[in-house]
């Protein structure tokens, strides 16, 4: 898991998340609420939680190469 979140502490991974999640939630809903569609509002806030999740992705993600340990086997 450590890799997929980085080396940030436990705590400061959950305040990424949520506010990234609350952030892209709150941004469908501006989204939707300036189209002027209210009808929509439920699709505005799936839209920014996914939003929410890809930005949560980018800014946590450790984007750098490692190179992995191959096994060879010899006969």
């Amino acid at each position: 898991m450590d890799l997929v979140f980085g080396p940030l502490p436990p705590l400061h991974r959950r305040l990424v998340v949520v506010t990234s999640m609350v952030v892209g939630m709150l941004s469908g809903i501006w989204l939707v609420s300036v189209t002027g569609v209210p009808a929509l509002i439920a699709g505005g806030i799936g839209w920014g939680l996914l939003t929410g999740l890809l930005l949560t992705y980018v800014l946590l993600h450790d984007f750098r190469h490692r190179p992995q340990p191959v096994r060879i086997r010899r006969r």
